[in-house]
């Protein structure tokens, strides 16, 4: 009857935001009430954001386009979200301590446990000792066993996990994911029940968030298609450019498309070649319409930029 996202990464706060979005979008069940969203913000605070009814679309009115620059900026972010109507205050819901990190979960993760303290704060407490948010969780779940609760803990440098007890394992409509790329700057798990489909959304919500933080389509340049540009034969598709990144011929290993009409492709990541050294990938892939070797359209276009990542 929850869901739980926790990411650290560039605009972690807006990443969080957009992962619930899509479950809501495409999701039924319990979500669309409740949201309790905490952030790790650059000036060293917690910032929050808290809605009992509506879900996300009501922490701000204006949606997306209002979110605190503040919070949809910041590295670290979760929040936790289900139907209406939860025990105020909803920050019990998604502790947070700047310099140490944040937990979140799902089922009721707020719930006292064997040591006299809500398992999520236990958590937290434990992190802020040093504890690694792996060794927290899984200490703090093990003894709780038979307490209906997920946690994800994500410290303020990245480090996460999350676990379910061992009561809430034997649920069959869970869904977890967990994308730790924290080498290249980037991480997001997820934790939820309840919520249907059960199997993609987790995942979704992840890749969702991986898509704010660590976009696979984020350029570092352009270049420039436009009419009238000719194909040649060569060993592997590619584009040749100019010192400017206007393309100056298109290579195509079928020279079939050297004559004749044809709608054309040329593949993922295709090569970027300039002076005969591959400088650059395409990061999208026109639909180009030829005749007799000679570029026509591109997207129905008779010039159009494609973003590109240096090789």
């Amino acid at each position: 009857m929850t869901i739980g996202i926790a990411a650290h990464g560039p605009n972690a706060g807006l990443a969080v935001f957009r992962a619930l979005a899509a479950v809501e979008a495409v999701g039924r069940g319990a979500i669309g009430g409740f949201v309790s969203l905490a952030a790790l913000t650059a000036d060293g605070s917690v910032a929050r954001a808290t809605a009992q009814r509506g879900g996300i679309a009501a922490l701000w009115a204006n949606g997306e386009a209002a979110i605190p620059a503040a919070i949809a900026s910041a590295t670290t972010a979760g929040l936790m979200s289900s139907g209406p109507d939860r025990p105020e205050p909803l920050s019990q819901f998604t502790p947070a301590e700047a310099g140490v990190g944040l937990v979140t979960g799902h089922r009721m993760p707020n719930t006292i446990g064997v040591n006299g303290v809500n398992l999520n704060d236990e958590v937290l407490a434990l992190m802020r000792t040093g504890m690694a948010p792996a060794e927290a969780v899984e200490q703090v779940v093990r003894a709780n066993p038979d307490v209906d609760a997920g946690i994800i803990a994500l410290a303020a440098d990245g480090r996460i996990h999350a676990a379910n007890t061992a009561l809430v394992e034997k649920r069959g409509d869970t869904g977890r994911a967990l994308i730790d790329a924290r080498e290249s700057g980037a991480v997001v798990a997820v934790l939820h029940n309840a919520i249907h489909p059960h199997r993609p959304l987790a995942s979704l919500a992840a890749e969702v968030a991986m898509d704010v933080m660590q976009p696979d389509d984020r350029p570092d340049g352009w270049i420039t298609l436009h009419e009238g540009v000719r194909l040649a034969a060569g060993a592997v598709n590619a584009v040749e450019i100019d010192a400017d990144g206007a393309v100056e011929a298109i290579v195509v290993a079928d020279a079939r498309f050297l004559s004749g009409c044809w709608s054309l492709g040329i593949g993922y990541e295709t090569g970027v070649i300039r002076r005969a050294e591959q400088i650059a990938v395409m990061l999208y892939e026109p639909y180009m319409v030829v005749n007799d070797g000679v570029l026509r359209t591109i997207d129905g276009q008779t010039e159009f930029r494609i973003p590109v990542r240096s090789s």
